[in-house]
C-alpha cells in the first residue's frame, strides 16, 4: 500500500488500510459481494472524506467471497473499536457512497454474519488455514541444525504475531482473521528456502507493498531469513522460486 502522504497514519490504520483496499479490490470481480459490501460500509459513520487514491498488494487480496466476507467482517469490528481510525473508515464510506450496483445483483445473501447489518455467504467450502511463511537463505540454512531451525522459526514467527497484536490493541481476538486463525486454532509453518539474491527481492516486495513481515539479519547485517504473515497470501511465497523444505 502506498503511504498517504497529506495525512498522518498509525501502523495500525495503515495495515488496515491496505485491507479495507483489498476487499474492495475484490468486489469489482463478485457484483453479489460488493452489493453487500456496499450495504454494510455505508453504515460507517466518518466525518472524513477520501481525499486520495489507495493501492493495496495482490497480496492480500480475498480469493473467494469466505475469505472477502471474513476480511469485512474483521474490518467492521476493527473501524468500531477504532473510532480513532477515521481516515480508514472515511475511504470505506466514500467507496460506498459512489458504488452504483449492476441492475441484475440480487440482495438477500443470508450465513454468515457481520456487525452492523447482515452480511454472509452459504458456501460448502471451508476456509483455507493460512501459514506463517518463512524464507531462509540457502547457505544460511545448511548451517543450522534442527535446534536452530526450530528456534528461528519461533522466534521470527512469534516477532510478526506481536507486531500485529500490538496494531490490534493487543487482543488476539483483534487480529486479521487468518492470523488469529494461526494463533487461536493451528499454527501451522511453511519452510522455504532462496538464494540470497532473491531473499533480498522477495524482502523488497514485503517492505514496498506494506505486506506484514519479520526479518532475520546476520553479524554482517545481511538478510538470512523472513517469516511472512498468515494475513499474507500463500502465493507470494509459492509462486516465487523459493523452494519448500
Amino acid at each position: 500500500m502506498n503511504t498517504i502522504q497529506t495525512h498522518k497514519v498509525s501502523a495500525g490504520e495503515q495495515f488496515l488500510l491496505s485491507h479495507i483496499q483489498s476487499i474492495i479490490s475484490y468486489a469489482t470481480t463478485d457484483h453479489t459481494f460488493a452489493a453487500h459490501l456496499a450495504s454494510v460500509a455505508s453504515t460507517v459513520r466518518t466525518s472524513f472524506a477520501r481525499t486520495t487514491e489507495i493501492s493495496c498488494s495482490v497480496y492480500t487480496t480475498p480469493f473467494n467471497q469466505l475469505d472477502a466476507v471474513s476480511s469485512t467482517q474483521w474490518i467492521i469490528q476493527t473501524l468500531q473499536s477504532h473510532p480513532e481510525y477515521k481516515i480508514a473508515a472515511g475511504h470505506l464510506a466514500h467507496w460506498a457512497q459512489n458504488y452504483e450496483s449492476p441492475k441484475d445483483v440480487v440482495l438477500g445473501i443470508v450465513g454468515l454474519a457481520v456487525i452492523g447489518p447482515t452480511l454472509g455467504i452459504v458456501s460448502t467450502k471451508k476456509k483455507k488455514k493460512r501459514k506463517s511463511q518463512l524464507v531462509i537463505e540457502q547457505s544460511y540454512f545448511a548451517t543450522l541444525s534442527k535446534q536452530d531451525l526450530v528456534q528461528l522459526t519461533t522466534r521470527l514467527t512469534q516477532k510478526v504475531i506481536a507486531q500485529e497484536v500490538t496494531m490490534a490493541g493487543g487482543n488476539v481476538y483483534n487480529l486479521h482473521p487468518d492470523s488469529a486463525a494461526w494463533c487461536i486454532e493451528e499454527a501451522q509453518n511453511k519452510i522455504y528456502t532462496d538464494s540470497a539474491e532473491h531473499l533480498v527481492s522477495l524482502v523488497r516486495t514485503v517492505q514496498t507493498e506494506h505486506l506484514s513481515h519479520s526479518i532475520e539479519k546476520d553479524a554482517q547485517g545481511n538478510t538470512v531469513a523472513v517469516v511472512i504473515s498468515p494475513s499474507v497470501n500463500d502465493s507470494l511465497v509459492e509462486e516465487s522460486q523459493a523452494h519448500s523444505v
